[in-house]
């Protein structure tokens, strides 16, 4: 009788399995974690539009064209990000005393040696002597 406890046991975790399985992909596909495949944008155009082969090509400049574009986009935020992170941090050292401002630039003008740099730039942050003064305008260091 063991093995035959054994089969049962091994069928309702096997069982377990595939319903925790369904319920987290039908969460993921609502929450829109996963997305449904769909294939590539220009061939799905092309088979719901019926594209002339002229309007096919039109089509990928434009495409190609615009994710250029929004990566320049992309990156000209994180430039302006920074920059405007920086200046943030300027203006707070420039209320500091000199002895507050010694231990804001150990601990805080460093923010991305202490939590990670999430996108993995090589930029190369200001040191603690380059932090922008009280009596000059806050500006971002690269």
């Amino acid at each position: 009788m063991p093995a035959k406890s054994n089969i049962w046991f091994g069928l309702v975790v096997a069982v377990s399995c595939l319903l925790i399985g369904f319920a987290f992909s039908t969460l993921a596909y609502r929450y829109h974690y996963l997305g449904v495949p769909r294939g590539d944008l220009i061939d799905r155009m092309n088979r719901e539009l019926d594209l002339t082969p002229a309007q096919r090509d039109q089509v990928g400049d434009i495409l190609r064209d615009t994710r250029f574009k929004v990566m320049q986009a992309r990156q000209d935020f994180d430039h302006q990000r920074h920059n405007l992170f920086w200046q943030g941090l300027g203006q707070i050292r420039g209320v500091l005393t000199p002895d507050q401002q010694k231990i804001f630039d150990r601990d805080f003008t460093h923010p991305w040696d202490h939590h990670g740099h999430e996108h993995g730039s090589d930029e190369q942050l200001p040191s603690p002597e380059a932090a922008p003064s009280a009596s000059s305008p806050a500006a971002p260091q690269h």
